[in-house]
């Protein structure tokens, strides 16, 4: 299956975030983008390809032990763009330290 490593941001920033959603969708050339549900936005920190059903019960206990490690900490979101034509994408400012700590 394929599968990513990835934060969901609290409810406060995809309700900002949806806000913004709303404005784009009324672009010229917005219905050509794949407009995802908001409880799917997250910050990707890791693209893992296929990986084998068997390798996911140990892939899931280290995630869950690096998460548990690691302290709280803030985010804000800051510009965006988008992948080729049909993704778009929101960045991140704040302590972006622990997010790339978490994504080593």
């Amino acid at each position: 299956m394929r599968l990513f490593a990835a934060v969901l941001p609290p409810d406060a920033a995809t309700a900002e975030l949806a806000t913004a959603a709303r404005a784009l969708k009324e672009l010229p050339g917005a219905d050509g983008l794949r407009w995802t549900a908001r409880d799917s936005w997250h910050f990707t920190l890791a693209f893992m390809a296929e990986v084998d059903d068997a390798t996911v019960p140990d892939l899931t206990a280290r995630l869950q032990r690096a998460a548990h490690r690691t302290p709280p900490f803030s985010l804000a979101l800051h510009g965006g763009g988008h992948f080729g034509g049909r993704a778009l994408w929101a960045g991140a400012t704040g302590d972006v330290a622990a997010l790339r700590l978490l994504a080593a």
